[in-house]
């Protein structure tokens, strides 16, 4: 009688390498997309009065406003359609789950740069202003990459997240050292 074959070890996944990479690459994508958003944008005349830096940082935040907007549609649409109403009763499905993950993670990362680019336009001449409008398109960018990553796989967030992370970070440094005494 022959013996039953050898159960094969599942192949592990390279989860933190293939993230590592995927990470590096939304680093990547951001720095460029920023370099090649920022020659795009005009320099303002106005732009050296500092209501007119905010007025043009804030214009510039609309689009991560929309796709907050979007994520937050999306699960209340979700919500609707699959009538689980209640997100404490712990019936949500993979979808809303990972959707309310997204909107969560874009609401922390917002409070941190939107406050920091404002302070960064209000700290700089009118100069800068171009990549610091390309720095609000890109963090708007970023967030609609790690959310569609997300939702169609977890290691896919990576290169959303880690622009995102790179985005922000460079703005909270750029609107300290402006700020420094």
């Amino acid at each position: 009688m022959a013996s039953p074959p050898l159960p094969i070890p599942p192949t592990p996944v390279p989860s933190r390498g293939l993230s590592l990479l995927l990470a590096c690459a939304g680093i990547a994508a951001g720095v460029l997309g920023w370099r090649s958003l920022a020659v795009q944008v005009p320099t303002d005349p106005a732009w050296s009065s500092m209501a007119a830096r905010l007025g043009a940082a804030s214009l510039a935040m609309l689009p991560a406003a929309v796709v907050l907007w979007a994520m937050i549609a999306t699960q209340m649409v979700a919500r609707f359609v699959t009538g689980r109403f209640d997100p404490t009763d712990g019936t949500d499905g993979h979808f809303l789950r990972v959707n309310q993950r997204s909107i969560a993670n874009t609401v922390e990362q917002s409070a941190i740069f939107l406050p920091a680019l404002l302070a960064l336009a209000a700290g700089v001449t009118a100069a800068p202003m171009p990549q610091i409008i390309a720095l609000a398109l890109v963090f708007a960018a970023a967030r609609l990459l790690f959310w569609a990553g997300y939702l169609a796989h977890n290691l896919l967030r990576a290169p959303g997240m880690a622009a995102t992370f790179a985005t922000v970070t460079a703005t909270l440094a750029a609107a300290i050292w402006v700020w420094l005494p």
